[in-house]
Protein backbone atom coordinates (compact mmCIF):
# COMPACT_ATOMS: atom_id res chain seq x y z
CA UNK A 1 0.00 0.00 0.00
CA UNK A 2 1.63 2.98 -1.22
CA UNK A 3 -1.74 5.78 -1.28
CA UNK A 4 -4.90 6.34 0.60
CA UNK A 5 -7.30 8.58 -0.33
CA UNK A 6 -9.94 9.29 2.93
CA UNK A 7 -13.47 10.63 1.88
CA UNK A 8 -14.83 11.86 4.88
CA UNK A 9 -16.66 15.23 5.69
CA UNK A 10 -15.38 15.91 8.79
CA UNK A 11 -11.92 16.50 10.12
CA UNK A 12 -11.43 14.93 13.24
CA UNK A 13 -12.43 11.81 11.28
CA UNK A 14 -10.07 12.37 8.79
CA UNK A 15 -6.80 12.58 10.82
CA UNK A 16 -8.00 9.54 13.21
CA UNK A 17 -8.45 7.64 9.82
CA UNK A 18 -5.57 8.52 8.95
CA UNK A 19 -3.56 7.48 11.96
CA UNK A 20 -5.35 4.28 11.39
CA UNK A 21 -4.16 4.00 8.18
CA UNK A 22 -0.58 4.96 9.17
CA UNK A 23 -0.82 2.36 12.34
CA UNK A 24 -1.54 -0.65 9.28
CA UNK A 25 1.05 0.38 6.61
CA UNK A 26 3.22 2.63 8.00
CA UNK A 27 4.70 4.81 5.06
CA UNK A 28 1.73 5.30 3.16
CA UNK A 29 0.85 8.22 1.61
CA UNK A 30 -2.57 9.60 2.98
CA UNK A 31 -4.62 12.17 0.90
CA UNK A 32 -7.65 13.60 2.47
CA UNK A 33 -10.92 15.03 0.93
CA UNK A 34 -14.09 15.98 2.03
CA UNK A 35 -16.83 16.19 -1.48
CA UNK A 36 -17.89 13.30 -3.58
CA UNK A 37 -16.97 15.47 -6.75
CA UNK A 38 -13.69 16.26 -5.12
CA UNK A 39 -12.52 12.33 -4.45
CA UNK A 40 -13.80 11.50 -8.15
CA UNK A 41 -11.99 14.34 -9.50
CA UNK A 42 -8.81 13.39 -7.63
CA UNK A 43 -8.93 9.83 -8.99
CA UNK A 44 -6.92 9.81 -11.52
CA UNK A 45 -4.42 12.22 -10.28
CA UNK A 46 -3.52 10.20 -6.88
CA UNK A 47 -4.18 6.72 -8.29
CA UNK A 48 -4.78 5.31 -4.77
CA UNK A 49 -4.24 1.88 -3.88
CA UNK A 50 -6.98 2.29 -0.73
CA UNK A 51 -10.35 4.01 -0.56
CA UNK A 52 -11.69 4.76 3.19
CA UNK A 53 -15.27 5.82 2.08
CA UNK A 54 -18.07 7.45 4.59
CA UNK A 55 -21.57 6.66 3.57
CA UNK A 56 -23.02 10.48 4.17
CA UNK A 57 -21.24 12.94 2.03
CA UNK A 58 -22.65 16.87 1.68
CA UNK A 59 -22.80 16.41 -1.92
CA UNK A 60 -24.19 12.62 -2.08
CA UNK A 61 -23.31 9.05 -1.88
CA UNK A 62 -20.13 6.97 -0.40
CA UNK A 63 -22.55 4.19 -2.60
CA UNK A 64 -22.18 6.74 -5.59
CA UNK A 65 -18.17 6.53 -5.37
CA UNK A 66 -17.95 3.08 -4.85
CA UNK A 67 -20.00 2.07 -8.10
CA UNK A 68 -18.25 5.08 -10.08
CA UNK A 69 -14.85 3.45 -8.63
CA UNK A 70 -15.69 -0.18 -9.52
CA UNK A 71 -16.79 1.09 -12.91
CA UNK A 72 -13.84 2.86 -13.87
CA UNK A 73 -10.91 1.96 -11.26
CA UNK A 74 -11.08 -1.64 -10.10
CA UNK A 75 -7.76 -1.92 -8.83
CA UNK A 76 -8.77 0.69 -6.26
CA UNK A 77 -9.68 -1.66 -3.03
CA UNK A 78 -13.13 -0.14 -1.27
CA UNK A 79 -13.48 0.06 2.50
CA UNK A 80 -16.20 2.09 3.77
CA UNK A 81 -15.64 3.62 7.00
CA UNK A 82 -18.80 5.27 8.83
CA UNK A 83 -21.29 5.26 11.66
CA UNK A 84 -23.84 3.23 10.24
CA UNK A 85 -24.53 -0.45 11.12
CA UNK A 86 -28.18 -1.31 9.88
CA UNK A 87 -29.16 -2.94 6.65
CA UNK A 88 -29.77 -0.35 4.77
CA UNK A 89 -26.37 0.91 4.89
CA UNK A 90 -24.69 -2.15 4.48
CA UNK A 91 -26.25 -3.74 1.88
CA UNK A 92 -25.92 -1.30 -0.88
CA UNK A 93 -22.30 -0.62 -0.30
CA UNK A 94 -21.72 -4.03 -0.45
CA UNK A 95 -23.93 -4.63 -3.79
CA UNK A 96 -21.88 -1.75 -5.20
CA UNK A 97 -18.35 -3.61 -4.45
CA UNK A 98 -17.42 -2.53 -1.29
CA UNK A 99 -14.68 -5.11 -0.16
CA UNK A 100 -14.45 -3.88 3.91
CA UNK A 101 -17.65 -1.86 6.15
CA UNK A 102 -15.51 -0.90 9.32
CA UNK A 103 -17.31 1.06 12.34
CA UNK A 104 -15.55 4.58 13.03
CA UNK A 105 -17.05 3.68 16.82
CA UNK A 106 -14.42 0.61 16.92
CA UNK A 107 -10.64 1.85 18.92
CA UNK A 108 -8.12 2.83 16.24
CA UNK A 109 -5.85 -0.59 16.84
CA UNK A 110 -9.05 -2.61 15.82
CA UNK A 111 -9.45 -0.75 12.59
CA UNK A 112 -5.95 -0.64 11.58
CA UNK A 113 -5.78 -4.62 12.30
CA UNK A 114 -8.47 -4.53 10.05
CA UNK A 115 -7.05 -2.56 7.14
CA UNK A 116 -3.93 -4.63 7.27
CA UNK A 117 -5.70 -7.77 6.23
CA UNK A 118 -6.25 -6.32 2.60
CA UNK A 119 -2.74 -7.16 2.70
CA UNK A 120 -3.34 -11.37 2.80
CA UNK A 121 -6.95 -11.07 1.03
CA UNK A 122 -9.28 -10.68 4.17
CA UNK A 123 -11.79 -8.20 4.34
CA UNK A 124 -12.01 -5.97 6.78
CA UNK A 125 -15.22 -6.13 9.19
CA UNK A 126 -16.15 -4.57 11.87
CA UNK A 127 -17.68 -7.77 14.03
CA UNK A 128 -21.11 -6.42 14.17
CA UNK A 129 -20.93 -6.32 10.23
CA UNK A 130 -19.58 -9.58 10.16
CA UNK A 131 -22.72 -10.85 12.67
CA UNK A 132 -24.93 -9.10 10.61
CA UNK A 133 -23.80 -10.70 7.02
CA UNK A 134 -23.55 -14.34 8.80
CA UNK A 135 -27.73 -13.89 9.99
CA UNK A 136 -28.03 -12.46 6.80
CA UNK A 137 -26.86 -15.69 4.55
CA UNK A 138 -28.64 -17.65 7.08
CA UNK A 139 -31.90 -16.16 6.92
CA UNK A 140 -31.59 -16.18 3.02
CA UNK A 141 -30.41 -20.27 2.93
CA UNK A 142 -32.99 -20.92 5.32
CA UNK A 143 -36.09 -19.27 3.41
CA UNK A 144 -34.76 -18.78 0.03
CA UNK A 145 -38.78 -18.80 -1.34
CA UNK A 146 -39.14 -15.59 0.59
CA UNK A 147 -37.26 -13.42 -1.83
CA UNK A 148 -40.13 -13.16 -4.35
CA UNK A 149 -43.23 -13.74 -1.63
CA UNK A 150 -41.66 -10.99 1.15
CA UNK A 151 -39.31 -8.76 -0.87
CA UNK A 152 -40.98 -5.61 0.93
CA UNK A 153 -39.13 -7.14 3.74
CA UNK A 154 -35.80 -6.13 2.15
CA UNK A 155 -37.15 -2.65 1.17
CA UNK A 156 -36.24 -0.26 3.84
CA UNK A 157 -39.65 1.79 4.68
CA UNK A 158 -38.19 5.08 2.75
CA UNK A 159 -38.04 2.62 -0.34
CA UNK A 160 -41.26 1.27 -0.06
CA UNK A 161 -42.20 4.97 0.01
CA UNK A 162 -40.70 5.84 -2.90
CA UNK A 163 -42.15 2.80 -4.76
CA UNK A 164 -45.43 3.91 -3.96
CA UNK A 165 -44.98 6.86 -5.21
CA UNK A 166 -42.98 6.21 -8.34
CA UNK A 167 -45.71 3.18 -9.05
CA UNK A 168 -48.38 6.34 -9.13
CA UNK A 169 -46.41 7.35 -12.15
CA UNK A 170 -44.48 10.23 -10.50
CA UNK A 171 -41.16 10.89 -12.12
CA UNK A 172 -37.70 10.91 -9.68
CA UNK A 173 -37.77 14.43 -9.30
CA UNK A 174 -41.43 15.20 -8.17
CA UNK A 175 -41.35 11.74 -5.77
CA UNK A 176 -38.07 13.45 -4.40
CA UNK A 177 -40.47 16.65 -3.64
CA UNK A 178 -43.28 14.45 -2.51
CA UNK A 179 -41.05 13.07 -0.08
CA UNK A 180 -39.14 15.76 1.11
CA UNK A 181 -36.06 14.34 0.19
CA UNK A 182 -33.13 15.80 -2.28
CA UNK A 183 -32.96 14.73 -6.15
CA UNK A 184 -29.95 12.30 -5.77
CA UNK A 185 -31.52 10.85 -2.24
CA UNK A 186 -34.71 9.69 -4.45
CA UNK A 187 -33.13 8.61 -7.47
CA UNK A 188 -30.62 6.62 -5.13
CA UNK A 189 -34.02 4.55 -3.52
CA UNK A 190 -35.16 3.90 -7.15
CA UNK A 191 -32.04 2.45 -8.32
CA UNK A 192 -31.84 0.64 -4.88
CA UNK A 193 -35.81 -0.82 -5.33
CA UNK A 194 -34.92 -1.75 -9.01
CA UNK A 195 -31.89 -3.54 -8.05
CA UNK A 196 -33.69 -5.41 -5.14
CA UNK A 197 -37.03 -6.34 -7.16
CA UNK A 198 -35.27 -7.08 -10.41
CA UNK A 199 -37.55 -4.73 -12.22
CA UNK A 200 -36.08 -2.21 -15.40
CA UNK A 201 -39.08 0.10 -16.02
CA UNK A 202 -41.81 1.61 -14.07
CA UNK A 203 -44.49 -0.46 -15.63
CA UNK A 204 -43.00 -3.22 -13.39
CA UNK A 205 -42.86 -1.01 -10.48
CA UNK A 206 -45.98 -0.79 -10.77
CA UNK A 207 -46.78 -4.25 -10.69
CA UNK A 208 -44.41 -5.17 -8.23
CA UNK A 209 -46.41 -2.21 -6.17
CA UNK A 210 -49.85 -4.11 -6.21
CA UNK A 211 -48.17 -7.19 -5.35
CA UNK A 212 -46.97 -6.46 -2.43
CA UNK A 213 -49.88 -4.68 -1.09
CA UNK A 214 -48.27 -0.94 -1.51
CA UNK A 215 -51.41 -0.16 -4.13
CA UNK A 216 -54.83 -0.80 -4.61
CA UNK A 217 -55.42 -2.30 -7.93
CA UNK A 218 -58.06 -0.50 -9.25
Amino acid sequence: MKKVLILEDHQDAQKWLGLAVTLAFPGIAVHCCDRLSQAIALLVELNPDLCLVDLKLPDGSGVDFITHCRQNHPEIQLVVTTLFDDDQHLFPAINAGAQGYLLKEEPQEVISQALQGLTHGTPPLSGPISRRILNHVKTTIAQPESTEENADLFLSKREQEMLTVIAKGYKTAEAAELLGVSYHTAARHVKNIYSKLDINSRAEATQQALRLGLLKDS
